[in-house]
């Protein structure tokens, strides 16, 4: 039939649209980015909403009396059965597990795209297995030598009252240990900035998704709709926008951190230090494993038991129509992710088989909400690896020609690109049409040995890796299949475009 594609091409088109409504804005509502780029997970990783338990909660026990993990504000109570075990008991077990979410967050989201996925369309999907956000920062603290100018008293007191406004040091219980420790938090202006920041982003996919659609020229609902609805979408950008300014503390929020960025330049020795101690108390250590990790989390939590930042996406014939791309060399069958089923072969280990089955483009619509949530690294600052005022230590043979990024597009080198934002998903509808029985015949032989992928979109069944192992069922009808629940479909990554470290030749003491 003439409507029928290979799944990899409608695979690549679904992304294509995705990547447009979440990079490419009008540059009049939405402002363009040329350093910010989509990378896609393949597949994409099946969350809980308690696995952010750690972030809402603090790292704190909780005794949960009905375990509603999707309430879980309401399961905190007296407890009521006499043999079950004791509150102490749950809430170390709470709070143990919470470690182990803080833990496989860190994970998640210290990982480092590989540049040399990108291509000329600026997108990716490939990663770098052997380097981390956190130990590539490690080693710019530990090995770094900084302008060697000594503040005076005033300096050093105006940095520490504007640092004052950002961070927050947490007092909580090691476990199983029960000593006091303390780690390093955003503040409450901090996370308010970020919880009206991710608002508008959501105001603004939502008016994007509505623009693109419209432009396609082949859905005359959504072209209506654009025509009807586009004011109000604007209004609703506008507002979000207004609101991060107001409650959002915008002003305020980035005007201390260029307050903070100008005193670099009298004070850096000083900065230095602080920045140091930040990443020292940001270590945790998991009670279970005994690793440490650093703490990380949504820089607002209020997507994972609510509706704030979710905007519906919508892929149907006419999307298709519009013909959206999504651009990789890293690719299987055709230019384009690999549609069928991954099996765990071994933790974190994938192996994919490729179906042969066509889909009617006429018939496909596929349909879940989109959010993008920013993330929270209280340890990591970036104004220090992109100022002049430090340089890899001249002394150290091993260290001294080493660059963080050097500045060139695609970057290269041990941090060129960092990842600043998730891309969630929630709410999957899916329809193949005719081939939906096929498709469901495919997920039930795979059954318990692994699980059914629409390329990084994870329709259903088991999900594996390093340290935890979950099933997701896939509820199959006439009209498709649906999936409940969360999963990490990818990141927004801004790339280092300038040189780093790039030394100011002016500078001639450095300590």
């Amino acid at each position: 039939m003439a409507n029928e594609v290979e799944p990899e091409i409608l695979v690549n088109s679904v992304l294509g649209k995705i990547s447009d409504v979440l990079m490419n804005g009008d540059d009049n509502v939405i402002p363009k980015s040329d350093d910010h780029f989509l990378a896609f997970m393949s597949p994409g990783i099946p969350m809980l909403n308690e696995d952010f338990n750690y972030a809402i909660e603090g790292m704190g026990g909780v005794y949960r009396r009905n375990a509603d993990i999707d309430a879980p504000e309401g399961s905190v109570g007296p407890q009521d059965d006499p043999s079950a075990p004791s509150s102490e008991q749950l809430i170390a077990q709470d709070a143990l597990a919470k470690y182990m979410q803080a833990e496989s967050f860190f994970n998640l989201v210290d990982l480092v795209p590989d540049t040399s996925g990108i291509i000329d369309a600026g997108r990716i999907n490939t990663w770098n297995p052997e380097s981390r956000i956190s130990s590539v920062y490690a080693m710019a603290l530990q090995q770094s030598q900084v302008f060697n100018n000594q503040p005076d008293e005033a300096t050093k007191k105006e940095v520490d009252r504007l640092r004052a406004f950002l961070k927050k040091t947490v007092k909580t219980q090691a476990i199983p240990s029960g000593a006091e420790i303390e780690e390093t938090q955003d503040s409450d202006l901090v996370v308010k900035y970020f919880e009206k920041m991710t608002e508008y982003l959501a105001a603004a996919l939502e008016y994007n998704n509505a623009r693109i659609s419209a432009l396609a020229g082949t859905d005359q609902e959504a072209v209506h709709s654009m025509g009807i609805n586009g004011s109000l979408l604007q209004l609703k950008v506008s507002a979000a926008k207004k609101a991060w300014s107001g409650s959002g503390f915008k002003g305020e929020y980035e005007s201390i951190t260029a307050a903070i960025q100008a005193v670099e330049e009298r004070a850096f020795v000083l900065l230095k230090q602080r920045y140091k101690e930040d990443y020292a108390r940001s270590i945790l250590t998991n009670p279970s494993s005994g690793s440490n990790f650093l703490y990380c989390a949504p820089a607002s939590t209020s997507f994972a038991r609510g509706d704030a930042g979710w905007s519906k996406f919508i892929f149907n014939s006419g999307s298709f129509a519009s013909n959206h791309k999504f651009k990789s060399n890293s690719t299987t069958g055709g230019g384009g992710f690999a549609f069928g089923s991954f099996f765990g072969a071994g933790k974190g280990s994938v192996t994919k088989k490729r179906w042969e089955n066509k889909i009617d483009t006429e018939k496909f619509e596929i349909e879940f909400e989109l959010a993008r949530v920013p993330i929270s690294r209280p340890w990591l600052n970036l104004d220090f690896l992109l100022s002049g005022f430090w340089r890899f230590d001249q002394n150290n043979v091993a260290v001294k020609n080493s660059m963080i990024s050097d500045g060139n597009k695609p970057p290269l080198g041990l941090l060129p690109v960092i990842t600043t934002d998730l891309v969630m998903l929630r709410g999957l509808k899916l329809d193949f049409g005719s081939a939906n029985k096929v498709f469901e015949k495919m997920s039930n032989e795979v059954g318990g040995s692994g699980g059914i992928a629409f390329g990084p979109i994870h329709i259903g069944g088991r999900h594996a890796n390093a340290s935890d192992e979950r099933s997701f069922r896939a509820n199959w009808s006439s009209q498709g299949v649906r999936v409940e629940g969360l999963q990490l479909l990818g990141y927004i990554c801004y790339m280092l475009l300038q040189k780093c470290p790039d030394p100011n030749p002016g500078i001639t003491k450095w300590m």
